[in-house]
């Protein structure tokens, strides 16, 4: 069995790709903002809950998604200004409970508060740590892009030391020092006008070999971001941010669009560099990478394969069975991880969408699937209501992979324990081996 929880930021930060596509509603100019006494209020009080902020920025944003998403952004500048990043993150949590389509975007305004949250490379790492896990870990990738972005300014230039000791204030924290990693690749990419092939030299010259992975996850993710949602790139959000703020000063960047699918996503290198994404060969760039990035590209590939047949299932499935050896499996997991985007995140929604797939895919969808869904507010739980309604075949493999997820987001082995207590009773002794528990006494 292949194994796709060891690299879990790139499964998680990659789930809402596939479901979420452009949108063009008009609605209120960020002028529109200022004139708003409810956005007034948020950008203002420092007193308010992160409840009474997202009843107001649910009443004062108005408009299409993007409009909406817009202003939330902005909004919530203010109140990281004023009252830090877990106030601004808590309050697009509750947001994003409440609104379907804030909840589409929340991944990408959790990125646009990292790296409006960073202020310098003297505090990186208190600033990653002080990011919450939720809405798919996208503030800790916000932070890394804010840093590169940052570099770039200042020399551009880094050395694989440079990439080892970003992330080493985190070593003894596993989850973190994935994302960290995971983070890094998408700041190259920012660093690197987009260009993966020297985004993936530098990936190299990191020492561990976990490292290079994490890194490799985030450069790929970032080239579909960049052609899918260009709106979501590290950029795009600096652009956003309030007037003089450190981060802005790249308004007149190009982002892009799905009709330049065949042509460099950014900026001022030729269009020639790097092809991002490839409409004749769905399954490219990872047919055009060597064999040990396959993993890492494999592994995101099916959030561009969807939106291109249009969220076919069964044809992206016959896609990804053109992938070589392993690497179908490795392709058949992307495919679980983006269809909860699909379900809405409903585990029965998502088991019937992985059946559409066919026998010989449900397995490797239906873990793919459970770990995402673990990852997204990490909360085994959500995992573990899928496995329940997998079918039979698909159970075990569902169990393990979650239960080998939760080792992470769980450190306390009692809150593991329980878990495993309720998954049914056939399978409850793989779970807790997979969780790091000792057998039950017989």
């Amino acid at each position: 069995m292949t194994s796709i929880t060891r690299l879990a930021p790139l499964a998680a930060c990659a789930l809402l790709l596939a479901a979420c596509t452009p949108h063009t509603s008009a609605g209120p100019s960020p002028q529109a903002d200022t004139d708003n006494p409810l956005l007034v209020r948020v950008r203002t009080d420092t007193a308010a809950g992160a409840d009474s902020l997202a009843s107001w920025l649910r009443r004062g944003c108005r408009g299409g998604r993007d409009a909406r998403s817009g202003c939330v952004e902005r909004a919530l500048y203010g109140v990281l200004e004023r009252s830090g990043v877990a106030r601004a993150m808590g309050t697009l949590d509750l947001l994003a409970e409440q609104e379907p389509d804030i909840r589409s975007n929340a991944h990408g305004l959790a990125h646009a508060l990292g790296i409006a949250a960073y202020r310098g490379p003297e505090t990186v790492a208190t600033t990653f740590a002080g990011c919450p896990k939720t809405q798919i870990s996208g503030c800790y990738h916000g932070v890394m892009q804010g840093y590169f972005l940052d570099l770039g300014r200042r020399n551009g230039t880094v050395a694989g030391a440079d990439l080892d000791a970003l992330c080493e204030p985190h070593r003894a924290n596993g989850p973190l020092y994935g994302q960290c990693t995971h983070g890094i690749g998408h700041g190259l990419m920012a660093l690197l006008n987009h260009q993966v092939p020297p985004a993936l030299d530098l990936c190299d010259k990191m020492s561990q070999s976990f490292s290079r992975e994490g890194c490799y996850g985030g450069v790929f993710m970032e080239n579909i971001v960049a052609v899918t949602h260009p709106e979501q790139t590290a950029e795009s959000h600096a652009a956003n941010s309030h007037e003089g703020d450190a981060h802005a000063g790249h308004e007149g960047m190009d982002h892009g669009s799905m009709a330049g699918m065949d042509h460099g996503a950014h900026g001022a290198a030729p269009a020639a560099t790097w092809k991002p994404l490839d409409r004749d060969d769905p399954l490219y760039p990872c047919t055009a990478v060597a064999e040990r990035y396959h993993y890492q590209c494999y592994l995101i590939q099916t959030a561009a394969i969807l939106p291109s047949v249009n969220g076919d299932v069964a044809r992206t499935a016959a896609i990804c069975a053109k992938a070589p050896g392993r690497m179908v499996e490795v392709c058949y997991a992307s495919l679980g991880r983006d269809l909860t985007a699909y379900a809405g995140r409903d585990p029965r929604v998502t088991a019937e969408l992985c059946g559409r797939a066919g026998p010989e895919v449900q397995p490797a969808c239906i873990r793919g699937a459970a770990v995402s869904l673990v990852d997204v507010n990490a909360n085994p739980a959500d995992g573990l209501a899928l496995c329940r309604l997998a079918p039979a075949a698909a159970k075990q493999g569902c169990y393990v992979s979650v239960a080998t997820t939760m080792r992470g987001h769980l450190p306390e082995p009692a809150r593991r324990e329980a878990l495993c207590a309720t998954v049914e009773a056939d399978f409850v002794d793989g779970c807790r081996q997979s969780a790091g528990l000792p057998q039950r006494a017989r």
